[in-house]
């Protein structure tokens, strides 16, 4: 379960076009994406997984490049440390001037797992619980707007917009919404691509059938399908055919 200081859930509302969402909405949540990144264990707050060459904190597993790495992933972390500080809370020191993880592979990590600088990283993403949820909220917030931004047909981003209002004006949908963005990504980055196919909320939203009735299944079902299609297209496939089972658990949870 969360820490108890984020279950105290005040009712201000956060609203989008027509999106609305309360605090305690964002809370139960958070409390789902803590469960699928983490188990729900706050041992796993700072995560360095197998087949990958970086680090994932907090309960969005936010993604933390070490210096001088070249990913096609989209790295986040750094802008919500920055989304801490224009809150104005307290960071560590050592994080004021180094937006890089500062070690620099897998074992200088798991060596590292109990020094000072890992159990100040594990406390601030313990107590931060309702500003990572908020963070993630106004990912997707912004979201829409970059997938019409996109080379779109006229059809096709009337598809978009209509499935993901669609989805945003269910409590269900919007749980879907907010956690695939944060796990995935919007599906606008040329770099997050294998074989040319993305695998973000945009290529979901594309891959949505018209003639399915319910909104939440069709979501779930063409999510699933675009991960396989990242599996298939992989040049890591042994690896990632290793996680999909775990993602496509995950789906099963939009439905």
């Amino acid at each position: 379960m969360l820490p108890q200081s984020t279950l105290v859930a005040t009712e201000s509302h956060h609203t989008h076009d027509d999106i609305s969402i309360t605090q305690s909405q964002l809370d139960s949540i958070a409390k789902k994406i803590y469960q699928n990144e983490t188990g729900s264990n706050p041992n796993y707050l700072i995560a360095w997984n197998e087949g990958e060459n970086f680090a994932s904190l907090g309960l969005g597993h936010f993604i933390w490049f070490p210096k001088g790495l070249n990913s096609p992933f989209t790295e986040t972390f750094p802008d919500f440390i920055e989304y801490l500080l224009v809150h104005d809370v307290a960071v560590p020191e050592w994080m004021l001037n180094n937006r890089d993880f500062p070690f620099h592979s897998k074992e200088k990590y798991t060596n590292a797992i109990n020094s000072e600088k890992m159990l100040a990283l594990k406390r601030l993403m313990l107590n931060t619980f309702s500003h990572q949820i908020n963070f993630i909220f106004n990912r997707m917030q912004r979201a829409l707007p970059l997938m019409l931004n996109e080379n779109l047909s006229l059809a096709q981003q009337k598809h978009v917009r209509e499935r993901f209002y669609k989805l945003a004006n269910t409590s269900l949908g919007l749980y879907s919404l907010i956690d695939y963005v944060n796990f995935k990504g919007e599906g606008v980055s040329k770099s997050e691509r294998y074989a040319d196919k993305g695998w973000g909320l945009l290529q979901v939203l594309l891959n949505i059938q018209d003639d399915q009735q319910n909104i939440n299944v069709a979501f779930s079902q063409a999510c699933k399908y675009v991960l396989n299609r990242r599996v298939y297209n992989s040049p890591q496939r042994e690896i990632e055919a290793k996680w999909i089972k775990g993602w496509e658990r995950r789906c099963d949870t939009y439905r």
